[in-house]
């Protein structure tokens, strides 16, 4: 059970050699590497033509070329890539092109995954979306098949990788608006989906990420969220908020009641990674840099915590 954490806004502010000298130095062994920051999806999405907007186009030679600085300080420091997180959205109502070409960078992904030795890879599946009129349950659940059994063959081909659904939310889009339910967000849903999914692929392929910052949003449980996904959670973002958005807050500076969480995960047997995805709490516009260590070393001691206490019996 590896402590692991994101590399979002650590990149960005501190460069790639900075940043993960930091991660090693505050103790984490792994990370959850932000690949979504490979595509931009307003300028996917107002793309003419979908075509040279996303270096996962591109051969896995180039692909691990252009990555090949990052890996290199990945691995120069110890650091094992536990998880990946893939771009996203994936739709937009009436682009059928838009999800066809998000499948086909999310095949090159996996590829690249199983070349960098990343077992899990974390896509977004496609929310209800407000307005549509034509986005009935069946259209819904017909788009999310298709976006995750077009990944199958490829799952097959490497063997190595699982792609994990997550929970996630929808909105505000208008001023005072509250947060609804997206994609996932009920786990007899989620449960549901994983299991059809390996039982399409005769094989397993498919796993859950658990995000306990959107079970939060949405004012769930983890008492109840985390039984009914079981031992399909094979993948974690462990953030807080006060339910009133999407802070990406470490533990304990929100109301998410974390005893619930570790008692649960106890009790279902969970042995993966714990994978912090806190980086709004050390962003630029919240913390001077000299204090970024001391957030990244406070959020360590959290995931310490959390890692004895699911081992002790």
């Amino acid at each position: 059970m590896k402590l692991c954490i994101q590399s979002e806004n650590l990149v960005e502010r501190f460069g790639i050699e900075n940043a993960y000298r930091m991660i090693k130095e505050a103790g984490f062994e792994a990370i959850d590497w932000n690949l979504d920051k490979a595509w931009k999806f307003k300028v996917v999405t107002a793309a003419s033509e979908l075509k040279d907007l996303c270096v996962f186009e591109k051969s896995l030679p180039e692909i691990l070329e252009h990555y090949e600085e990052e890996l290199s300080h990945i691995r120069q420091n110890g650091l094992v890539i536990s998880q990946a997180h893939a771009p996203f959205g994936a739709y937009v109502p009436y682009r059928e092109d838009v999800l066809d070409y998000a499948i086909s960078i999310y095949q090159s992904m996996i590829r690249f995954c199983s070349a960098v030795g990343c077992p899990r890879l974390i896509i977004h599946g496609i929310s209800m979306v407000e307005g549509e009129p034509d986005m009935t349950l069946e259209r819904y659940e017909m788009l999310n098949m298709r976006l995750y059994g077009s990944l199958i063959p490829v799952l097959q081909e490497v063997g190595n990788v699982t792609v994990c659904l997550e929970n996630l939310f929808s909105g505000p889009k208008r001023l005072g608006a509250d947060y609804w339910e997206g994609v996932c967000s009920n786990p007899y849903e989620a449960a549901t989906w994983v299991d059809r999914l390996n039982e399409q692929a005769g094989q397993t392929c498919f796993g859950f990420c658990l995000d306990t910052g959107h079970v939060n949003l949405l004012r769930k449980s983890l008492r109840t969220f985390i039984p009914i996904l079981g031992n399909r959670i094979i993948a974690l973002h462990i953030h807080d908020n006060d339910q009133k958005a999407d802070s990406h807050l470490m533990p304990y500076a929100g109301s998410i009641f974390w005893e619930d969480f570790l008692n649960e995960l106890k009790r279902i047997g969970y042995a993966g990674d714990l994978s912090f995805e806190t980086f709004a709490q050390y962003s630029g516009k919240r913390l001077p840099a000299p204090l970024v260590p001391v957030f990244l070393d406070t959020i360590h001691k959290i995931g310490d915590y959390f890692r004895n206490e699911l081992q002790t019996k």
